[in-house]
């Protein structure tokens, strides 16, 4: 149905790619975007409206600028064969569109081939090992990867002890004790004190390169045909960091969505053997693992508790919240 797109969006699409839509059917909304199915005259496509960092309209630059930036990585995988969509240059030869005129009313969009595959099966242990494998491909294909754009916001290690803070403090005068405990707060506050001195002190040579992450690297990113991945989606995090932000969140939460709880530790040793195989750890990058498994464990469960109480979602977050909780000893 045409309806669920807004008209401002299909006369942009029209005027900066000469497409007619013919139906546009919801896929999802999240963190970051909003994306639908599209059928038009040249084909399925996927349409990509990004959401501003902070709400903010117009898009505030950095917005901007970290949309080219994982536009270039997207596009630069694509190149070297990666099972990436292809994303579709508008009329000016970019990739992304700002919708009306002047930038200062408009919503950031992008089109991209539409890529068929099924959803993960979490009996399928063939393809649990293809995606670490995959993901130490991502990786190493990645060194190659000169980036033409400078992200000027802050690292992603600083954002994510920002964001950590922020959210434990948001929580922590709502908290319900069926919940989680305001307790439990009041320690994983302090443990991310612990968290940021530990990923600060203990770094080697080796371990201090960074790498080009997916950032958001989940089973609900990926389809698969049998075994094989079809595709990598949503590369909207791709950016400078180390890889074990990367790893260390898909060994915790590479299922989340399709079940409420996380990898048992054989299949976490799975993942990260498949991994090894292709892009083997460093001591260093081994001995903080465990503490990046831990930072990627709070991230999840503080993005999930920030949801339940304050974006509505209190029905859908709350088995996942109550399975990790049950599970977290076998995390680490």
């Amino acid at each position: 149905m045409l309806a669920e797109l807004a008209t401002a969006i299909q006369v942009s699409i029209r005027q900066n790619y000469d497409l007619t839509i013919e139906s546009a059917k919801p896929i999802g909304t999240g963190a970051m975007s909003t994306t639908m199915r599209l059928a038009t005259n040249r084909g399925t496509l996927f349409l990509k409206i990004y959401k501003s960092a902070r709400n903010q309209k117009p898009p505030a630059q950095p917005d901007l600028q970290r949309i080219a930036f994982t536009h270039t990585v997207q596009t630069f995988l694509h190149q070297e064969d990666f099972p990436v969509p292809r994303l579709l240059p508008n009329n000016s030869g970019e990739t992304f569109s700002v919708c009306d005129s002047p930038l200062e009313t408009g919503e950031v969009y992008a089109l991209s081939e539409f890529i068929e595959g099924s959803d993960y099966d979490v009996a399928n242990s063939d393809q649990l090992r293809a995606s670490g494998e995959m993901l130490g491909r991502l990786h190493q294909q990645l060194r190659q990867f000169k980036p033409r754009i400078e992200l000027a916001e802050p690292s992603l290690e600083t954002e994510i002890f920002i964001q950590l803070q922020e959210r434990l403090s948001r929580i922590q005068p709502v908290v319900a004790e069926d919940l989680v405990s305001p307790t439990q707060i009041n320690s994983w506050m302090h443990e991310v004190d612990v968290l940021k001195s530990s990923v600060g002190a203990l770094h080697d040579t080796q371990y201090e390169q960074e790498w080009i992450i997916h950032g958001d690297y989940r089973a609900q990113n990926l389809k698969f045909d049998g075994s094989d991945i079809r595709a990598i989606l949503d590369l909207d995090t791709a950016c400078p960091a180390l890889r074990l932000y990367d790893l260390a969140y898909a060994l915790v939460f590479f299922p989340a969505v399709y079940q409420a709880t996380p990898l048992t530790t054989d299949q976490q040793s799975t993942f990260l053997r498949a991994y090894e195989s292709i892009c083997p750890l460093s001591e260093a990058e081994r001995e903080m693992l465990p503490t990046h498994l831990r930072l990627a464990f709070l991230r999840g469960m503080t993005l999930w508790l920030d949801l339940y109480y304050f974006a509505g979602m209190s029905d859908r977050t709350r088995p996942w919240i109550q399975g990790y909780l049950q599970h977290t000893q076998s995390l680490f």
